[in-house]
């Protein structure tokens, strides 16, 4: 077990122990810790860290275990929907007598660590923490009430994973179909790496919630033109005099601190180092969870919110990378080469696949504004990226967070600017969608 993981196993063991609370409803529903799922979310976190395995794909992982663990929770509230029938090809759940005991917690992280362990590569994390809770829950409940729980967590888990089975990632990952094109203005590989292109063939894997590929549209991007007159050849400069001039202690650190690509390396020489570094739907969820915490959200809150986040940022992937890949766009490192410098690199790793729009943008969009508007308008210091030595932020709300990740990819030289804003309102428009369609607590039914 590595230095980091040893770290986030022993805080989310002593957290656990020193944040334990107990509810009892009726004598039948027992919570013992409210905060329960934020450890999931962590340990979740932790195997996307050390997997290094692309955002699309984190995102994925983060959807199907929050449906887990929020699904094991809705038969016990009743103002709560479950995402059965809401959700593309997703069946009713199986049957539970909730007149029997269920700790309700217990069943949400066995659903949710169920899950995930099946989604990821390193399943220490998730191991350590699902362990430790049982060991400690098995000492506070009832056997009848222990064992119920788990079979129920482990009952709405399959569920899950037979549905998350057929939404196409199996036959398509790893499948690579891309041929570059020389035609002027399409993407090319990039330095330092030249990897080939991330998840091409993403656009084919299930939607969640959006009925198709075309449901949110943004306009094509600015043809491309060594044209010094011609508005791609302004928008191109904006980039190389952004970068020349920018001051690197206001803006590069604000590129790195949503750089976000758990796939990146950094090179020394013939030396390549991977990097740790969290998803933009891992940096999303941890902010939720900030403000979960500073708000003291309910258990099924919080599962609330961390399935409608993920939902909205697995669908945000999506229409993301069939635009990408539609469209075949240029990166700004290839164009700056053509254009004024044949040695320019990117400030912040460009990654591997294309440019149009901004992925993180899209993302940042859907979620920011899904949370806003669902939850409310919160200050909160965001420190999800202390542990990669970046620090921490303070924002006044989710949009103030979102517009700061928007134009970092400016800052960080890997985005024009069209695809950054045209970007950040298709991810706005995405929640719109979800946020009209998506009914979960039917006591809080948000209209477009």
């Amino acid at each position: 077990m590595n230095k980091y993981l040893r770290s986030i196993v022993l805080f989310t063991i002593s957290a656990l122990l020193f944040q334990s609370c107990t509810e009892e409803n009726d004598g039948k529903k027992i919570i013992v810790n409210h905060q329960i799922l934020q450890k999931c979310n962590q340990a979740i976190q932790e195997a996307v860290v050390i997997d290094h395995i692309s955002p699309p794909v984190a995102a994925r992982r983060y959807f199907f275990a929050s449906v887990a663990a929020y699904e094991a929770l809705v038969p016990f509230y009743p103002q709560y929907k479950s995402t059965a029938n809401q959700f593309k090809a997703l069946s009713n759940f199986p049957k539970i007598d909730t007149s029997a005991g269920y700790c309700l917690d217990l069943a949400a992280v066995t659903a949710h660590t169920s899950v995930s362990a099946k989604l990821v590569y390193n399943t220490d994390s998730i191991s350590a923490l699902r362990n430790s809770i049982f060991d400690q829950y098995k000492s506070k409940l009832n056997s009848g009430t222990f064992k119920r729980s788990i079979e129920w967590g482990e009952k709405v888990a399959e569920h899950i994973l037979k549905w998350a089975k057929t939404d196409s990632f199996a036959y398509y990952r790893g499948v690579d179909d891309y041929l570059y094109s020389n035609k002027p203005g399409d993407y090319q590989s990039t330095a330092p790496d030249n990897a080939p292109p991330v998840e091409p063939n993403w656009s084919k894997i299930r939607t969640c919630l959006v009925p198709n590929l075309n449901t949110i549209k943004i306009k094509d991007p600015e043809p491309f033109s060594t044209d010094k007159n011609s508005r791609f050849y302004t928008i191109a400069k904006q980039v190389f005099d952004q970068v020349k001039n920018q001051d690197s202690a206001q803006y590069l650190s604000t590129a790195k601190y949503w750089d976000d690509s758990p796939n990146s390396s950094e090179h020394i020489g013939h030396i390549e180092i991977r990097k740790f570094k969290i998803s933009p739907a891992g940096h999303w969820l941890a902010q939720f969870t900030h403000v979960a915490n500073q708000q003291k959200y309910k258990l099924i809150e919080i599962a609330d919110g961390y399935l409608r986040a993920s939902a909205v940022m697995h669908d945000a992937f999506i229409i993301c990378w069939n635009t990408k890949y539609r469209t075949n766009y240029i990166r700004p490192q290839t164009a700056i080469r053509q254009l004024w410098d044949s040695t320019w690199l990117s400030p912040i790793q460009t990654p591997p696949f294309p440019e149009y729009p901004s992925g993180h943008s899209v993302v940042s969009g859907s979620v920011s504004t899904v949370l806003q508007n669902y939850f409310g308008s919160f200050a909160y210091t965001d420190s999800s990226e202390y542990e990669f030595g970046l620090g921490a932020r303070r924002f006044n709300n989710f949009i103030e967070a979102a517009n700061q990740a928007c134009i970092s990819r400016l800052y960080g030289g890997i985005h024009f600017i069209d695809a950054i804003e045209n970007g950040q309102k298709m991810g706005a428009d995405l929640a719109q969608y979800h946020l009209s369609h998506l009914v979960t607590s039917t006591s809080k039914i948000v209209k477009k």
